[in-house]
């Protein structure tokens, strides 16, 4: 599946271009420790993952949001995991600490090569952008890395009003590229995100599975048009 035909090329953003370091749970534990918590990384990585998937991540704010409705997503989702490890002193005082923190790049890392192909792509004229279910603090991020310059548009579902997998956030990153669907591929590591979000409307699909963990199956719904580990083998 070489690139040189498409015109665009749609990037997630967590887990494909960055991510959280040195884990979530680390995070929590290290600021939670100061108002007396004595949960472990381990155990909040756990809460963390199932009250994400049971609230569907961040596609349960599909309305045009603004930051006082994402900080209260939030706000929840974070009170949740903590009442599940044995609850925090202060959480109003704790939360706002986290939630600043996860506005600001030292919790987050690039992965090594995503410079280097974003400016690759760049280079070979290729409409690049971001589709990704995040909220606002996305955009910051993005400049505190230097990303955003090297992209066309960024979208964020939050800010946006839908997330994926819903058509909606794909039909409108097309308009903005000005392609058509068979035109563009997606890339992202979330096969009922990124994959059936894209195959649903006809753009083509690149898993990035870093870990090595996919298997395709017969029942497997979802199979991405390609599957890499790094995404220097898009070049």
């Amino acid at each position: 599946m070489p690139l040189k035909p498409f015109d665009a090329i749609f990037f997630d953003a967590g887990g494909t271009l960055l991510y959280p370091h040195p884990s979530v749970g680390e995070i929590y534990e290290r600021v939670a420790r100061a108002y007396g918590s004595s949960a472990c990384a381990a155990d909040l990585d756990r809460a963390f993952r199932k009250v994400w998937v049971e609230r569907d991540g961040m596609g349960s704010l599909e309305s045009h949001s603004d930051e006082a409705k994402e900080r209260r997503w939030w706000y929840e989702t974070v009170q949740q995991v903590f009442t599940a490890c044995g609850g925090i002193n202060r959480f109003d005082e704790f939360f706002h600490e986290l939630y600043d923190l996860f506005a600001r790049p030292e919790v987050w890392r690039l992965y090594p090569e995503t410079l280097e192909v974003i400016r690759e792509l760049r280079r070979r004229k290729v409409c690049v952008a971001i589709v990704s279910n995040w909220d606002s603090r996305l955009f910051r991020l993005c400049d505190e890395f230097g990303l955003t310059e090297h992209f066309d548009f960024i979208l964020a579902s939050a800010v946006f009003g839908a997330a994926k997998p819903s058509p909606r956030i794909f039909e409108e990153a097309l308009r903005r590229a000005g392609i058509r669907a068979e035109k563009a591929v997606h890339i992202g590591d979330s096969l009922a995100d990124d994959i059936a979000g894209a195959r649903r409307l006809g753009i083509h699909s690149v898993l990035i599975d870093r870990g090595g963990h996919y298997r395709k199956s017969d029942k497997d719904r979802h199979e991405p048009d390609l599957v890499i580990k790094d995404l220097r083998e898009l070049l």
